[in-house]
């Protein structure tokens, strides 16, 4: 005979359960719908979304959430390797999947998260635009793809920001521009001075279309422009301007570098280009060797005094 006493298991109430039975757990796939949905819902645009979460629904087809690991992300991300994948493109899958998944936790979905793997990317690009380097490729783009450019190079917005600008964002009584949704998800106001409120009232007089008014202050027979459009035009512009290899994030950073050359402190340039971190603003790594040519200079020119 056993020396453990059994004991008997309590009898519930009538109509009532001692535990609620476990909530089904949502697959990996429909976590990714409800993330892809959300991104469109908050305005979070990318040319890679689509392919991305296209790969991942390939790659998780049939598994669930309870047994997705660690090793099924490093899988995923060895097979990503094996076709070509650049390291910047691996980890642009893996940071998808994560953000996913801790949707999904927000959400009480999930009661726990697997470890996701970190790649080192060391992809930070240091490129500038020179005024007269500017002004060759907007000679060469059409209207309004120009004022695109002109308004990206007067307030280092993202092109995806610039492109999804509506009417509706813009108080030309005020004289401010406010959008409630961008990339780092908090909003912004652009105050319409200098060329900000040429380029706004260019595009005002130009907002008609036939019969209708267009609803996007930048568009191309009244309908929004594409990434991927305007991407096309911004390379043709560059090479007939002989600047080839260039990005439109290169206006990005070229705003942030001529704001603090002008004497701006870092938190009034953050919050026109709309950067939430000074770590992000730093990676831009914000150097005019012209500056640092007279820094040298003047240090010369002062040990040379003393002696």
């Amino acid at each position: 005979m056993s020396k453990f006493k059994s004991t008997p298991k309590p009898i519930p109430p009538q109509g009532r359960t001692l535990d609620p039975p476990d909530r089904a757990q949502p697959t990996v796939l429909e976590c990714l719908d409800a993330y892809e949905r959300r991104c469109e819902r908050d305005g979070i645009t990318s040319t890679a979304i689509p392919s991305v979460f296209r790969n991942l629904r390939a790659q998780f087809e049939h598994a669930t959430v309870s047994k997705l690991s660690t090793r099924d992300v490093e899988s995923m991300m060895a097979a990503l390797k094996e076709e070509g994948y650049a390291p910047g493109s691996v980890q642009a899958h893996v940071a998808y999947l994560r953000a996913a998944m801790r949707y999904a936790h927000k959400k009480g979905e999930l009661s726990s998260l697997p470890y996701f793997p970190v790649i080192k990317v060391e992809n930070t690009r240091t490129g500038f635009f020179e005024r007269e380097e500017f002004e060759r490729v907007v000679a060469y783009l059409p209207d309004p793809h120009a004022d695109i450019a002109r308004f990206g190079y007067a307030t280092g917005w993202r092109l995806s920001e610039i492109l999804g600008l509506q009417w509706s964002d813009v108080n030309r009584e005020q004289g401010v521009v406010t959008i409630q949704h961008t990339k780092n998800g908090h909003g912004r106001i652009l105050p319409l001075v200098g060329e900000r409120a040429e380029i706004i009232e260019r595009r005002w007089t130009a907002r008609g279309v036939g019969d209708h008014l267009s609803e996007w202050v930048f568009h191309r027979n009244g309908r929004r422009i594409t990434r991927t459009r305007y991407w096309e035009r911004w390379q043709l512009a560059c090479a007939e301007a002989h600047v080839k290899g260039r990005l439109f994030h290169d206006l990005r950073r070229t705003a942030a570098r001529d704001m603090i050359a002008a004497g701006c402190d870092y938190q009034t340039a953050m919050a026109v280009t709309g950067h939430r971190s000074m770590s992000m603003f730093l990676r831009y790594q914000i150097v005019d060797l012209r500056n640092v040519t007279q820094g040298l200079q003047a240090l010369d020119a002062h040990r040379n005094r003393r002696h």
